[in-house]
C-alpha cells in the first residue's frame, strides 16, 4: 500500500512533468528545486524505472515516464482541484484545459477563443485536439469539447450553443453541365460530395414535415467540411454545407443552392463535459468565454444557451 510520501512524490513528479523543467515546477509548488529533484529520485527508485531524461539544457520524460505520468496526470489534476474546491483558489483559472473541437469549428470560432482565453488567463494551459469526428470526453481524458456529430454518451453534460442550419449546393459549371436535381432521389444520378471516411452515405431531408432519406454512394469523401466545400466550389460535385460556411458562395454566385424546398436539416452545437468531474475554474471560465463570443460566430449560433443532461 502507497504512503502519503509515495502520493506526494507522484504529485510532484506531475508538476515536473508538466512544466517540463525542475525550476518551473519548484516555483510552481512554492519548495525547493533540490526537495523537488530529490522526491522524483525517490520515485524513481521505488518504481525501479527512470522516468525523466535530465541534461544541462533539457529535461524529456523517457518512454516509462510517458506512460506513467498518462496514468497519474488527471490523478492529480483532480487533487489538485479537490484541494482548490475548498479553498479560495477555486476562483482562479489554472492548470491544462484539454479541449476537443472538430476542425471547421475551430478554425472559424474556436481558435480565436483560445487565443483571447490564453491572454485573459495566464496560469492556464491548453491542448486543443481537433478533428472531424465525434470525442468521447471521459475515454479521451477531455475536459470539454464541442459537440455536433452523433448521439451523446449519458455520462456527459451538454450545454447547447445553438443550431447550424446546412444547405445542398453544387457550382454553376457542374449543374450547367449535368442539371439541377429536382428531388433528393435525383442525387443517385450525380457525383456527390461527402464529408466523412466513407463514400457511403445517407442524406436527410425534410419537406411539409417529412423526412427523405436517400442512400448515396459519393464520388468523393474526405473527412474535412473545408475541402468538401472546396471540391464543390471547383465544379466535382453536389453537397451539404454548413450554411456559413457556403453563405458568401452563393451570394458572390460561385455555388447555387439546389433541392430549393428541402431542408438537408439542422446540427445542434453542444459544448459537452464529463458530469462526474469538478467544474474547475478553468472549465468554467472557457465555457463562459465561449458563450460570450457566440455572437461573433458567423452563423445561427445565437440562441440562449442552456446546461442539459445527454
Amino acid at each position: 500500500m502507497g504512503t502519503a510520501n509515495d502520493l506526494n512524490d507522484v504529485m510532484v513528479f506531475a508538476r515536473v512533468a508538466r512544466e517540463r523543467s525542475f525550476t518551473r515546477a519548484a516555483e510552481s509548488l512554492g519548495m525547493p528545486k533540490s526537495t523537488v529533484s530529490e522526491r522524483v529520485a525517490r520515485l524513481e527508485a521505488r518504481l525501479g524505472v527512470r522516468l525523466l531524461e535530465r541534461t544541462t539544457r533539457s529535461l524529456r520524460l523517457t518512454a516509462s515516464g510517458t506512460a506513467y505520468f498518462a496514468r497519474v496526470s488527471r490523478i492529480a489534476q483532480e487533487l489538485e482541484e479537490a484541494d482548490a474546491a475548498v479553498t479560495a483558489d477555486h476562483k482562479t483559472a489554472r492548470g491544462l484545459l484539454r479541449v476537443a473541437s472538430p476542425l471547421l469549428f475551430a478554425q472559424v470560432f474556436l481558435a480565436d477563443v483560445v487565443s483571447e482565453y490564453l491572454a485573459r488567463f495566464p496560469e492556464v494551459q491548453v491542448e486543443l485536439v481537433v478533428a472531424d469526428r465525434a470525442f468521447d470526453v471521459v475515454a479521451e481524458d477531455l475536459d470539454v469539447a464541442v459537440h455536433v456529430l452523433g448521439g451523446m454518451d449519458a455520462q456527459v453534460v451538454a450545454r447547447k450553443l445553438g443550431i447550424g442550419e446546412r444547405q445542398c449546393v453544387a457550382s454553376p459549371s457542374y449543374l450547367a453541365e449535368r442539371g439541377t436535381p429536382q428531388s433528393p432521389h435525383d442525387l443517385a444520378d450525380h457525383d456527390c460530395l461527402a464529408t466523412g471516411p466513407s463514400r457511403q452515405v445517407v442524406w436527410a431531408f425534410d419537406k411539409d414535415g417529412g423526412t427523405h432519406a436517400v442512400s448515396l454512394v459519393a464520388r468523393y469523401a474526405v473527412s474535412s467540411v473545408e475541402l468538401v466545400h472546396r471540391a464543390a466550389v471547383a465544379g466535382h460535385g453536389i453537397t451539404v454545407l454548413p450554411s456559413f460556411l457556403c453563405a458568401g458562395d452563393v451570394a458572390a454566385g460561385r455555388l447555387v443552392r439546389v433541392l430549393d424546398g428541402w431542408s438537408p436539416g439542422e446540427v445542434a452545437v453542444h459544448l459537452v463535459y464529463p458530469s462526474h468531474r469538478h467544474l474547475s475554474a478553468r472549465v468554467r471560465t472557457f465555457v463562459d468565454l465561449v458563450v460570450e463570443r457566440l455572437p461573433t460566430f458567423p452563423s445561427t449560433l445565437g440562441s440562449s444557451p442552456s446546461a442539459v443532461r445527454s
